[in-house]
């Protein structure tokens, strides 16, 4: 009886052991959450959060990583669907237990997004949806550390409107949450600054712009402003070259990344030159030397220059959330909140920080600044703003 109690109790150690390893060696990382599409019409920009998140882990975690930690990334796919964005976002808070989630490039699943990081009450920091709600809903846990439709509208496109001198503008918006958006700040930022215009609707997923593509053909614009993501873009600036819409009226692509898709010359072939597009990245403006030594070792993993800067956007809102936490020294949603909002940080793009005051799109907002670039000879040339242009606009 003596040795059935003694292999008990031995059991018992044994077991409390092995449960208190476990729990140690589960508690080896601190994990973050990142969402955004990896299939779908906008399936490269998960490519390109992918490269980020490897170059952004590597260089955390060989600075010590996070409260002496790894940090550990766990990546859910949106699809770019409101409804797969949410309950995505619902997993990784309740089944990896993340402390933080960054991301998304899709408007309206970052407003489905950021419903569940409020009820859940965690961090959320996107990095390139666009839409002004995100912030401007005045969300306590929302942050984001990327442009919005106001910022790029009021300190880039209507700016290099003007500084342009185009005098007939036609936008171009798809019926999405960032599309309507931006068209509606344009108006009013064209109307002000005394440009006419015109302006309609397209679907995202549309393969066919003819229709559309001759109406602005009779209105005779000099800027076509392109609200239109995804391979959908790339089919409507081979067509307008094709009823010959350009090369006499410029194309501004106003999200910038599908015209640095890997596909997008084989998809627009030679009517690709000369299309003008909004981006944070250039090689020849690099606005820090965190910059430059991402580029490097961007190089160095995958053997190409960066083209997406969406893969730097991630990039950069690791470090943030890293330094967040740190200066917290507590995963506490309430401690890094406090953090964020106190950030002070060089990154890529420039130095981070949050706007405090509510009321408005500025609430726990970074604008990074932005580059209008063209296609010349199928060279990336800056033309604005003038302190980072490397050239001037080709007709």
């Amino acid at each position: 009886m003596k040795r059935k109690k003694s292999g008990l109790w031995l059991f018992a150690v044994v077991l409390s052991l092995v449960l208190a390893v476990g729990s140690a060696w589960a508690q080896e990382t601190i994990k973050v959450g990142v969402v955004g599409p990896r299939t779908g019409s906008a399936a490269a920009t998960g490519k390109a959060f992918e490269e980020g998140i490897k170059l952004g882990t590597d260089y955390v975690n060989a600075k010590g990583g996070v409260l002496g930690k790894k940090l550990e990334i766990v990546f859910e796919d949106t699809a770019g669907a409101p409804d797969k964005a949410a309950s995505g976002f619902e997993r990784l808070v309740t089944r990896d237990k993340v402390v933080m989630v960054l991301g998304e490039s899709v408007s309206s699943s970052a407003l489905a997004e950021i419903e569940v990081a409020d009820r859940f009450k965690v961090p959320f920091i996107v990095v390139e949806a666009w839409a002004d709600p995100i912030t401007a809903k005045g969300y306590k846990y929302v942050f984001r550390a990327g442009p919005c439709n106001s910022g790029v509208v009021s300190e880039t496109i209507a700016k290099w409107v003007v500084a342009e001198k185009f005098k007939r503008a036609f936008i171009v918006a798809e019926t999405s949450d960032w599309g309507l958006g931006i068209a509606e700040l344009s108006k009013s930022a064209l109307t002000k600054a005394g440009v006419q215009f015109e302006a309609m609707t397209t679907e995202r997923e549309s393969k066919d712009h003819y229709t559309e593509l001759n109406k602005i053909k009779a209105f005779d614009p000099d800027v076509v402003l392109a609200y239109i993501y995804g391979s959908g873009l790339h089919y409507f600036v081979a067509q307008a070259g094709e009823v010959k819409l350009t090369p006499k009226a410029i194309i501004l692509d106003g999200a910038g990344p599908p015209s640095l898709w890997p596909d997008f010359w084989k998809n627009v072939g030679d009517y690709g030159n000369l299309e003008c597009f909004v981006s944070s990245m250039h090689e020849k403006v690099e606005l820090t030397k965190l910059a430059t030594e991402y580029r490097e070792a961007y190089q160095k993993a995958f053997g190409t220059p960066p083209t997406d800067y969406k893969s730097r956007s991630i990039f950069d809102s690791i470090l943030i959330a890293a330094d967040a936490i740190n200066r917290a020294g507590s995963t506490d949603a309430d401690k890094l909140v406090d953090a964020l909002e106190k950030t002070s940080l060089l990154v890529t793009r420039g130095t981070v920080k949050f706007g405090t005051e509510k009321g408005g799109t500025e609430y726990h907002q970074w604008m990074p600044p932005m580059l209008v670039i063209q296609w010349q000879n199928k060279e990336q040339v800056v033309l604005y703003p003038p302190e980072a242009a490397t050239g001037k606009l080709m007709r």
